[in-house]
């Protein structure tokens, strides 16, 4: 048994409102919440309102209490759009409060990783994962290390990859060719397999909408016809616009930005940073050659308009893109949403909380708390309804039976930012190489 005391928590179930009082969690699962009664705080002593169980209920021997005074108890975030393939990375989405990630490249790794997290011999986020990327023949990706579709016995080919893996999403890229895409999209209908990805550049993007097509991967996936996007939207589809990534482009290419300056930068393994260098390097020359100057206003503007007629909208990183750190980028984005797209902080922190657990299907587990449901929280020193900047000052995090407090997830950090390359973990792709 583990009580969570004097704590405001922040339910995502109810509005943006605070429950004070306490929070029972027994077998990795919260049984109770022990809200004040209406009387108030300052009237008992300690200055703490009388709960609802005291005096009619004892606590359970060899309890486990957590002092909560002045903090904020929320569910554990989602990163909703992630690449969590090599293995540093799991703790710092864990120090970063980020308890659970859906994950868009899925290999046979990621489903041993999944297994094994779910049953506590791995530390990390539980994993939420679609199969690999397919994508038809694209000439603007030099080195394309997707899964390209040729015809019906591989998109066959796909469909029973991704079902045997236990993965939940279809990642299509935009180059598929349109009678295959239509084949594709009848038949995951069929097997009960919703697609998600980066929407596509060779039909109708309302024909997508039409045909089970579930989320949009990316602001700059949308269609640039307002129209198209309401049409989108109202249809039902989900949007992840993961716009911190987005910003790397006029950031690092055109004004000038370093890596170096990134919080957290230092905790990456040594040979993280030098690849992130390397990476953005050729990034940066590639961009300039080109001169690739996108109007990113008019980009922020079809966000903006999704938003206008849906609220299906979920936080995601894209980390470890260079520039992305794991976890710790979900503050920044959930900023962007705040300052750059006008949510509410509150519908910002749904985004990365009820709303992921909803595309999911986890609405019942996670994303809330409630009696019943996973206990994976996190405790932060500030309430993030006053700033939303306040979800990086975590103290505490649950994940089911287990919890970690801020000096330990800092030695985990310190203990990766000492790894060798050979020590890191990586996931292997197709023909088994390396995900880079």
């Amino acid at each position: 048994m583990k009580i969570l005391k004097n704590a405001d928590i922040l339910t995502m179930n109810d509005g943006p409102v605070l429950q004070r009082g306490d929070l029972w969690i027994a077998e990795g699962r919260i049984i109770k919440i022990a809200a004040e009664e209406e009387n108030g705080p300052g009237e008992h002593s300690g200055g703490m309102g009388k709960t609802a169980w005291e005096g009619a209920e004892a606590v359970p021997p060899e309890t486990e209490i957590f002092d909560c005074t002045g903090c904020t108890v929320m569910p554990g975030l989602i990163d909703a759009h992630c690449h969590f393939d090599q293995s540093y990375m799991a703790d710092f989405f864990l120090a970063s409060g980020v308890t659970s990630v859906r994950s868009l490249r899925g290999f046979e790794g990621h489903a041993g990783w999944r297994d094994e997290i779910l049953a506590g011999t791995r530390r990390g986020p539980y994993i939420y994962s679609s199969g690999p990327v397919y994508d038809g023949e694209d000439p603007s990706i030099p080195h394309n290390d997707n899964v390209i579709l040729y015809s019906r016995e591989d998109v066959e080919a796909a469909i029973a990859f991704v079902k045997s893996q236990g993965f939940l999403w279809m990642k299509t890229y935009p180059m598929i060719e349109p009678e295959l895409y239509r084949y594709l999209l009848r038949r995951c209908e069929e097997e009960n397999l919703p697609v998600c990805g980066h929407m596509t550049k060779r039909m109708e993007h309302r024909y997508l909408a039409d045909h089970g097509y579930t989320c949009c991967e990316h602001t700059s996936s949308l269609p640039a016809d307002p129209e198209e996007i309401r049409y989108m939207a109202e249809a039902g589809m989900w949007f992840c616009p993961t716009h911190v990534v987005c910003e790397t482009l006029p950031d690092y290419v055109w004004n000038g930005k370093q890596l170096r300056d990134l919080p957290h930068y230092e905790d990456l393994p040594e040979c993280i940073r030098r690849k992130w260098e390397e990476d953005n390097a050729v990034i940066i020359e590639n961009y300039r050659k080109w001169n690739v100057h996108p109007d990113f206003q008019m980009i922020i503007d079809r966000a903006k308009t999704f938003l206008r007629y849906s609220d299906k909208v979920m936080a995601g990183t894209d980390c470890p893109y260079p520039g992305i750190v794991p976890g710790f980028a979900m503050a920044d984005e959930l900023e962007k949403l705040v300052n750059v797209y006008g949510m509410s902080v509150y519908q910002a922190l749904q985004a990365a909380t009820v709303r992921p657990a909803e595309y999911i299907g986890i609405e019942k587990e996670k994303g809330r708390i409630l009696p019943g449901m996973d206990a994976d929280l996190v405790v932060l020193e500030g309430n993030p309804l006053d700033n939303i900047g306040n979800v990086r000052r975590v103290k505490q995090v649950f994940q089911g039976t287990r919890d970690w407090n801020r000096e330990t997830l800092q030695s985990y950090l310190t203990a990766a930012g000492r790894l060798k390359k050979e020590e890191i973990e990586v996931i292997l792709g197709k023909d088994g190489q390396p995900l880079d």
